[in-house]
């Protein structure tokens, strides 16, 4: 019977409401932590992504020019002949 007019006391003064209050301010703020956390990780894959995107096209220019280049020491080769 303690445990009741404990319950019932506790309702009345509004201490449940303050409390379920607090755990549903602590799970959004949990919630949106892991979100955030989510989206940092993606900027950063993003980022990566854009970099490895930067050096690749890096390469292949670099690659056409020599290959360019290449073409042209063949036709200078073929011509000399």
């Amino acid at each position: 019977m303690t445990s009741t007019r404990l319950l019932v006391l506790a309702v009345g003064s509004g201490v449940v409401v303050i409390v379920v209050a607090v755990c549903v301010v602590l799970v959004v703020l949990l919630v949106t932590l892991a979100m955030r956390g989510r989206q940092k990780q993606g900027m950063q894959r993003h980022d990566e992504t854009q970099r490895d995107l930067g050096a690749a096209q890096d390469r292949a220019a670099r690659a056409e020019h020599e290959r360019d280049v290449a073409r042209e020491g063949a036709e200078d080769l073929g011509s000399d002949r």
